[in-house]
């Protein structure tokens, strides 16, 4: 028998661990993609802003090494399907009602083709951490305004024109017959475009009121409130009604008092579907280590360690798939499956791919 001295022994065994380790850091790089291009940037501190800001952060800790390039583009909900679904972008915001009707090719999509490369990632935690009253009515104290009814001679602003908020708040409007036409019939004005500058314009009376879709307490209303005096609005039962007759992904919600410390009522609204959307080719391996990133175990206090705000929304991972409104990526459900998440589908999220 052929005796191997100890210290050769110990040396191979480090060797055969080092080239294991090495091996190991070559396979992740592997798998790790060269770049990617994501699509949600909204104004600063608006929840898609946010919420992508996380993206970000999940994806450089699923792929550290700093090996993945990310592109990130502009765009509101309605932007992003053509873009999913081309391939332009991998990873979007979703707003469930556009990415229906972009699944569906039906409402704002009615004249393309139905957009089946999109597939759901997950929810946003911090954005189900904080009230939410959408779209948000915001005014002046001293405004008079009221109701929605009021708005029928106003100058209002209702964000960039493609965006969700701007259909909803015409939406809403029918269920006190009114309309965008209407308003500017009846001598008011409305203004499409950036919120925070539609928030100066509300500041130095340049608008009567000013229409947001955010989690609350929103960066863009507190920054607001350092200077004026704001005062939200609740949407009466007739609002509320042609909201979700119209949106069936809606829910209603409630913003408690308190939420703003000069805020001393309660405030009616509706809580949006919103989520991350991937293309359906990109890698498996690639979502279910974002979405490990994301929504597993401690990973998960990422949302907080991004945005301060979101502090906690760990304790929500068990919503993170709870309205999943178009078919899961495989990713997803694999993660999702193995931290024992609950899948819950609706809208055209069982649908077949």
């Amino acid at each position: 028998m052929i005796k191997v001295p100890r210290l050769r022994l110990v040396f191979a065994s480090l060797l055969a661990v080092s080239l294991g380790a090495v091996a190991a850091e070559a396979a992740a790089a592997a798998e790790a993609p060269k770049s990617l291009v994501i699509i949600g940037r909204g104004s600063s501190g608006s929840t898609s802003d946010l919420a992508f800001t996380v993206m970000e952060e999940a994806i450089k800790r699923a792929f550290p090494g700093g090996g993945t390039s990310i592109r990130r583009l502009p765009g509101t909900a309605s932007a992003v399907p053509p873009r999913i679904e081309s391939g332009e972008a991998q990873i979007g915001h979703g707003v469930g009602e556009s990415i229906v009707d972009a699944w569906t090719a039906t409402r704002s999509f009615a004249n393309r083709q139905p957009m089946k490369n999109i597939r759901y990632l997950g929810g946003y935690l911090g954005f189900l951490l904080r009230p939410s009253a959408s779209p948000t009515f915001i005014t002046n104290a001293d405004s008079g305004l009221k109701s929605w009814e009021d708005l029928k001679n106003k100058r209002i602003g209702i964000g960039p024109a493609d965006s969700l908020t701007a259909k909803m708040v015409n939406v809403g409007l029918r269920g006190v017959n009114l309309s965008y036409d209407a308003i500017k019939q009846n001598g008011g004005l409305v203004v499409a475009g950036d919120w925070n500058q539609q928030m100066e314009m509300l500041g130095d009376g340049q608008l009567d009121a000013v229409f947001v879709t955010a989690d609350h307490p929103s960066p863009m209303v507190t920054q607001f409130a350092a200077n004026h005096k704001p005062r939200l609005v609740s949407m009466s039962d007739s609002v509320l009604k042609a909201l979700l007759d119209e949106y069936p992904t809606f829910t209603k919600n409630t913003m408690p008092a308190g939420t703003y410390d000069w805020l001393k009522e309660d405030i009616v609204g509706v809580q949006l579907s919103l989520g991350y959307v991937v293309h359906k080719d990109l890698p498996e391996h690639v979502v279910y280590e974002i979405c490990k990133q994301l929504y597993v175990g401690d990973n998960a206090k990422i949302w907080g360690d991004v945005v301060p705000s979101w502090k906690g929304a760990e304790k929500l991972a068990e919503r993170a798939a709870s309205t999943v409104f178009v078919p899961l990526h495989p990713g997803a459900r694999r993660c999702f499956e193995e931290a024992k998440i609950p899948i819950r589908t609706i809208a055209h999220g069982g649908d077949p791919t």
